[in-house]
């Protein structure tokens, strides 16, 4: 394909995964907080594991670094995401209804395109992707007030982020990279909500629209057989959402996350991946502050994730992964104010496979499930969790991602896999193992 012809695709491939996003309302469910456990296929198949092993073009904004092993590649996926969430409200404030439950399904497009230029001395990407966001809508409300003059609202909640980003790495000579990929975000909100002053926020459930711009700072390191990596994202400093000012205090930042992690192949054909991620919702006010100062209590979390890769055959790969988050963001205290913010799973589990179609072009496909989290309000907060003691919340998830690759020229980590495949089998012939 000529290069003209790369970026024509390219620009089609932005303007559809655009037109896709905003078509689907860019309303994404999050399970890492508000923050997808992982982006595409590859990235999703061993759990959001890997800053130390690139696969695909959504490791510009897992480990920017990495993509200096990526060679030339345009990457499209779509999640189908079905989460199953449910609210019993209790309390002297809640409205006491029976359980209400929530299983609608989003879909979650991205798109990538990276580019190994100098002879494999720098790379460059591009990718816009749906990176975070939450939503419910119960039938019922939460609270009691609306019943009482006959109406149904606080009960719908929609938020979402896609980011575009643009990345660039650099080798530093002896196998270690360095990359960073500046992003712009745009988000989306809109609730029937009740504010502190305990009536409907005044935009009643209208959308409403913030941008804001932060960075990822990647290192990379990879051996033959044995690769490490450590990617920082900034803070992602947001615009208010203007419609909503009698709700937020602030705007809705994105906080700073710190991934690390080791790859290592166990043999030619089977590597593992560890990671470990922290993410920094305590530094947002938004987030942290108390239910009764205008925040949601949110705590920071401590995430491990791991995954296998299993290269069967020349045509045919398959990779699991889990995610196992040490606690929730959400405090047992303010439940009740994170009734229609139920970002409580932890342990996720994955399974994947990729199809070789031809010489260029790949297809992966993943399934991912969150496990069943439950949590109740102990009434040992502010004075909304005093009110709503006893609310009960639960959230289980299950996606299906499909993504398409297809590979102009091939990336470093391609090559080493394939050397190392062809020594093993040089090896296994002359019968040394």
């Amino acid at each position: 394909m000529k290069q003209t012809g790369g970026w024509r695709v390219l620009g089609r491939g932005l303007a559809a995964v655009l037109a896709l996003a905003f078509g689907c309302g860019l309303t994404a469910y999050a399970t890492d907080g508000t923050s997808l456990i992982g982006i595409g296929a590859l990235q999703k198949g061993t759990a959001g594991a890997g800053v130390a092993s690139p696969q695909d073009m959504t490791w510009v904004l897992l480990n920017p670094a990495s993509i200096i092993d990526l060679g030339c590649r345009l990457d499209v996926s779509l999640e189908v995401f079905a989460p199953y969430r449910t609210i019993k409200p209790r309390g002297l404030f809640g409205s006491n209804t029976e359980e209400s439950y929530d299983d609608n399904i989003f879909y979650i497009p991205s798109m990538g395109y990276s580019k190994s230029c100098g002879g494999g001395e720098w790379a460059w990407g591009i990718g816009l992707y749906g990176v975070s966001g939450m939503g419910v809508e119960y039938r019922a409300s939460r609270t009691i007030l609306p019943r009482l003059t006959l109406q149904n609202y606080d009960r719908r909640t929609r938020y979402s982020v896609a980011s575009l980003g643009f990345g660039y790495a650099r080798d530093l000579g002896d196998g270690w990279t360095i990359g960073i990929a500046p992003r712009l975000n745009f988000s989306m909100f809109a609730t029937d909500m009740l504010t502190l002053k305990f009536r409907q926020a005044d935009a009643e459930n209208s959308i409403d629209t913030a941008y804001g711009a932060g960075l990822s700072l990647g290192f990379y390191k990879r051996w033959q057989r044995f690769g490490m990596g450590l990617a920082y994202t900034s803070r992602q400093w947001m615009t208010e959402y203007k419609k909503y000012d009698d709700l937020f205090f602030e705007s809705m930042d994105l906080p700073q996350n710190l991934q690390a992690g080791i790859a290592l192949d166990i043999t030619p054909s089977l590597e593992w991946v560890l990671d470990y991620k922290w993410i920094d919702w305590d530094g947002i006010d938004q987030m942290a502050r108390e239910p009764i100062k205008g925040g949601f209590g949110w705590k920071d979390q401590h995430i491990i994730k791991t995954g296998l890769t299993w290269y069967a055959t020349p045509k045919w790969t398959f990779r699991g992964g889990v995610s196992i988050a040490f606690d929730s963001p959400i405090r047992e205290e303010y439940v009740f104010a994170n009734a229609l913010f139920p970002a409580i799973v932890k342990d996720h589990v994955t399974l994947g496979f990729s199809r070789v179609l031809n010489e260029k072009s790949d297809i992966h496909v993943t399934f991912k499930h969150a496990f069943n989290n439950h949590m109740e309000d102990n009434g040992r907060g502010d004075l909304f969790s005093i009110l709503g003691k006893g609310t009960e919340i639960s959230l289980r998830e299950s996606s299906v991602t499909v993504e398409y690759s297809y590979k102009f020229e091939m990336g470093g980590c391609a090559k080493r896999r394939m050397e190392l495949q062809e020594q093993y089998e040089k090896n296994r012939g002359e019968g040394r193992f």
